[in-house]
């Protein structure tokens, strides 16, 4: 492993460090206010697009995220963190690392998701619930999906 490789790795790893640190500050808060108005740009007119689509499941997701927005949350933070530990193992020295990442990323993302529920337990304000802990392991497999296909897209192309 070149020294360029493994400054790779070492700023994957501090930066999956430090995203798992912002997940354990957010869980440590009593209560995390929304904004009234959405931060998403476009929000409205997404909205409007996925209403006047009559498709049943846009419907149906749209009518999950508003109702469970909290679990969309949980999805879309983990989503983040099982990429970067997805690219962290991809970058590491060990093979098994490397070859198995989706797998490792999958585990640890799922067991820090555990443990982060079991924080929320000791925090006034704040429930741990196994929903939560689904919605977590949801964003950490469908960020080792969507990696997959683009990977083995990239391979695939490459050939031709």
């Amino acid at each position: 492993m070149t020294d360029r490789q493994k400054l790779i790795f070492h700023i994957f790893v501090a930066l999956s460090l430090f995203y798992a640190a912002i997940i354990f500050y957010l869980s440590a808060q009593s209560s995390i206010d929304l904004p009234s108005s959405s931060p998403i740009p476009f929000y409205d007119q997404l909205i409007d697009f996925v209403i006047n689509s009559n498709n049943p499941y846009l419907l149906d997701i749209a009518y999950f995220v508003a109702h469970n927005f909290d679990k969309f949350a949980h999805m879309i933070l983990y989503f983040g963190f099982g990429i970067l530990l997805h690219i962290t193992f991809r970058h590491s020295d060990n093979l098994t690392l490397r070859k198995y990442a989706p797998v490792f990323a999958i585990f640890i993302g799922i067991a820090y998701g555990i443990t982060d529920e079991l924080h929320q337990m000791y925090v006034p304000g704040r429930t741990s619930s196994f929903d939560d802990i689904v919605a977590d392991g949801m964003g950490i497999a469908l960020a080792q999906i969507i990696l997959w296909v683009v990977v083995f897209r990239s391979i695939f192309l490459r050939k031709k």
